[in-house]
């Protein structure tokens, strides 16, 4: 039997669909998952209804031929730009980024991105796709890892508590070095880097919530002092605790 090149087979294919075809509209329809494409000067070109709606904008339009530090604050700008500018020089894709962001509503929410660089028929990168989802239980499960499972939410649970890795590892019948291993292919993150990224979420219920004075609320979860929690803070949030707190707290 005749071996398929399939690789040679989606080249053909796509070589042959019309520009006008409405193709990429399938993206439109992925419910949860935000798409989008940039060019090699890194402005959107395409992007799907989840996306810019995320950024509350009413249409693609509004947003095509911007890049990020228009559309973004500039300390995320920056991070994505550093991140797309590798996938380009490398040519190489960046699965499974687990990071936290600040929705609309300035609660901060666990997302996963993955992209990819967008090669011409020479092979060589002319831009950037990826996708953007909420990184929840469901997205955990599709690691096929139940104890790695078990593992992240006893994280999330206990950011305040800040357990002690060794033991979490010989708990659940694991090396250290087997831990970090496993839950970086789950989480695209070593424990340690969850565990502050955890705290800095709970950090901010506490600080819509209350009126807890900030250097209280930085030893609770755990942090040596309060400079080092508001600089955690200010570089996972791209804003200080107390400007968060001004911003987003109760009235």
């Amino acid at each position: 039997m005749e071996k398929i090149d399939i690789s040679s087979r989606q080249r053909e294919f796509l070589e042959e669909i019309d520009s006008s075809t409405h193709f990429l509209r399938l993206l439109d329809t992925l419910e949860g998952i935000s798409f989008f494409a940039k060019d090699h000067k890194f402005r959107l070109i395409f992007a799907n209804p989840h996306f810019y709606r995320r950024l509350g904008l009413k249409s693609e339009k509004e947003l095509l031929g911007k890049d990020d530090f228009e559309l973004f604050p500039e300390p995320l700008a920056k991070k994505f730009r550093k991140d797309d500018e590798w996938i380009i020089a490398k040519s190489k894709p960046m699965n499974g980024l687990v990071e936290l962001f600040l929705n609309l509503q300035g609660i901060p929410a666990w997302y996963l991105t993955n992209k990819f660089p967008i090669l011409n028929k020479q092979g060589k990168p002319v831009g950037v796709m990826g996708t953007v989802q909420r990184y929840d239980k469901d997205t955990l499960r599709l690691t096929r890892d139940k104890k790695m499972e078990s593992i992240i939410e006893q994280l999330r649970s206990s950011a305040s508590k800040a357990p002690n890795i060794n033991r979490l590892a010989e708990a659940n019948g694991m090396s250290h070095r087997q831990l970090n291993r496993r839950f970086k292919e789950a989480t695209g993150l070593t424990p340690q880097q969850f565990m502050v990224r955890s705290r800095i979420e709970k950090a901010c219920e506490i600080l819509r919530e209350s009126d807890l004075p900030i250097s209280d609320l930085a030893y609770d979860l755990g942090f040596c002092d309060q400079s080092g929690f508001t600089a955690q803070f200010r570089k996972r949030m791209t804003l200080t605790p107390k400007k968060y707190r001004d911003q987003y707290g109760r009235d």
